[in-house]
């Protein structure tokens, strides 16, 4: 199908390839939490995180058109990766793919155009305040205020200038996978990939959840037994600093040793339930407004919304998902 031939048709910015990895049943249908609302309810996948010409520029499809060619070059990776719960058969070539898909999927979502949009009003708000109320003319053209076109639009238009550098940052990371230990199934949000940082706390400054910041950890959900983790070099040379300390102690360390394991082997290092919770509570933070799981049971996500009732919104610029 030619790019032009998807203008204002129904395109997902989560791929279904994604969402079948967490279907309910075989009607490919998943449970849906809407933050927002505290609402549970079960749709088909064909109908979830899409909207009519989202990525429409100027009346043509060409951006669905890259989108829909990455997907369908990184299928088969992603099946490969499920099917045999491992990542060690996957070639300098496919790691290239899988990371130019996670990259997209990151910077596709409507999460971040509207991240992007907050973040452009705030510059002009901070920016008018400091100068009366006004915003001078060469600001305004810089920030692209005196451009007619829609601002989701504007937003579109910078995601292939922004993949390059992304993407040349995913691939300096470790590719780790993490598999769930049964007792819980992985869930994915309408804003997939999601940034935490454990062991670099910051200066209290500058922030801790950039792709090229020490320590750092990206996560992408391929399916409710598996997600791919990207992580910074730093935590494996952690993780070989407390194996050595518990080793000399007489024990295994519960998270070093196996993640040293994944990291060499390939194969999926088992979470427990506190651990796939972890990864399923970022997967709210970081969602605009919708969590999809195999499974009816949304608990924690409620929890956790009741406790933070600003993260009932999606991410935004001074307030991270």
């Amino acid at each position: 199908m030619a790019s032009g031939d998807t203008v204002r048709t129904n395109q997902h910015y989560v791929p279904q390839l994604l969402l079948r990895g967490f279907r309910a049943n075989t009607q490919e249908q998943v449970y849906v939490f809407d933050k927002q609302t505290g609402k549970v309810f079960r749709s088909a996948i064909r109908n979830l995180a899409c909207e009519r010409g989202f990525y429409d520029i100027s009346g043509t499809a060409d951006l669905d058109g890259v989108m829909r060619q990455v997907e369908d070059s990184t299928a088969p990776i992603i099946q490969e990766i499920r099917d045999r719960k491992s990542v060690a058969s996957l070639d300098d070539n496919k790691r290239i793919w899988l990371a130019g898909f996670t990259t997209m999927q990151w910077l596709r979502t409507k999460a971040f155009s509207e991240r992007s949009q907050d973040m452009v009003r705030q510059v002009a708000e901070c920016v008018s305040k400091m100068n009366g109320g006004e915003l001078p003319g060469k600001i305004r053209e810089q920030l692209g205020l005196t451009s007619p076109e829609p601002e989701h639009e504007k937003v579109l238009r910078t995601i292939l200038g922004l993949a390059p550098p992304v993407l040349e940052k995913l691939l300096e990371k470790s590719l780790v996978l993490y598999r769930s230990d049964g007792s819980f199934p992985f869930w994915i949000s309408d804003n997939p990939v999601a940034l935490n940082n454990t062991i670099n706390r910051g200066d209290g400054i500058r922030g801790t959840l950039g792709v090229g910041v020490p320590g750092i950890e990206v996560y992408l959900p391929i399916s409710s037994e598996l997600t791919l983790a990207y992580m910074c070099p730093s935590i494996a040379m952690t993780c070989h600093a407390m194996d050595e300390v518990a080793a000399r102690m007489g024990f295994i360390h519960a998270f070093a040793r196996p993640y040293l394991s994944a990291l060499t082997n390939g194969w999926g290092m088992i979470l427990s339930k506190d651990d796939i919770r972890l990864q399923n509570l970022l997967q709210v933070g970081h969602a605009e407004r919708f969590v999809y799981s195999s499974q009816d049971n949304f608990s924690d996500a409620e929890k956790m919304l009741n406790d933070s009732p600003r993260m009932r919104t999606g991410p935004r610029y001074g307030r991270p998902g």
